[in-house]
């Protein structure tokens, strides 16, 4: 157990400052850990399956391998019956797998959906962590499909949300991007973020390995 969790914390840490390469890397090797018998406990479990759905869906992205995809639904099936139990701490996170999921399958706008809809999510139950997560991830998604004047204010957000936390050194990493995408570009605006629940993913839908 104690080895899972230290590849887990290298993962998440390797997965929150982008730092792609390392994180495939890991991602294998934990993957293999995982697979062994182990007694968890629940909430460690629930967070190991959300960042390990995240990590495949955006390494599925850049690989183009449907093993990685075929990973990431797993993570939602088991999410969505956490959500299930409590919508509270977990309904912000399914949201967050299913956007990313609709990315992989190039339904972008079902995923924009899917990203306001869980920024509203851990918004409405207090996860300021997830919430600042949630507009990162969806900044990036907005700059990587063409939208790169609507993706600052999302990492706005996000830069301020992470300060809010205390994830200070988080926060100034999401500011130095910021600096480098959008040297001339100035906005203190919010993003547009719709209430509208996004439709579920379509389950026929699969990224060509």
């Amino acid at each position: 157990h104690l080895l899972k969790v230290v590849h887990f914390n290298k993962l998440y840490v390797g997965f929150m400052f982008r730092r792609y390469d390392e994180v495939k890397q890991l991602a294998v090797a934990y993957d293999a850990i995982a697979s062994l018998p182990f007694s968890t406990i629940l909430i460690s479990h629930c967070m190991h399956v959300f960042y390990g759905g995240l990590i495949n869906f955006w390494i599925a992205r850049e690989t183009m391998d449907v093993i990685w995809f075929d990973r990431g639904e797993k993570a939602i099936q088991k999410m969505r019956s956490y959500a299930e139990c409590s919508t509270w701490n977990f309904e912000n996170k399914l949201l967050l797998l299913q956007a990313e999921q609709y990315y992989c399958e190039e339904d972008y706008e079902s995923a924009k959906c899917s990203y306001d809809a869980a920024i509203l999510s851990a918004k409405k139950h207090n996860f300021v962590h997830e919430e600042a997560l949630a507009s990162e991830l969806a900044g990036h998604f907005m700059l990587e499909t063409g939208e790169g004047s609507a993706s600052l204010p999302y990492f706005l957000l996000a830069e301020n949300k992470y300060h809010e936390w205390g994830a200070h050194a988080k926060g100034e990493s999401v500011k130095s991007f910021i600096q480098k995408q959008f040297m001339n570009a100035e906005t203190t605006l919010e993003p547009d973020i719709s209430s509208s629940t996004p439709a579920e993913p379509d389950p026929r839908k699969r990224r060509a390995s």
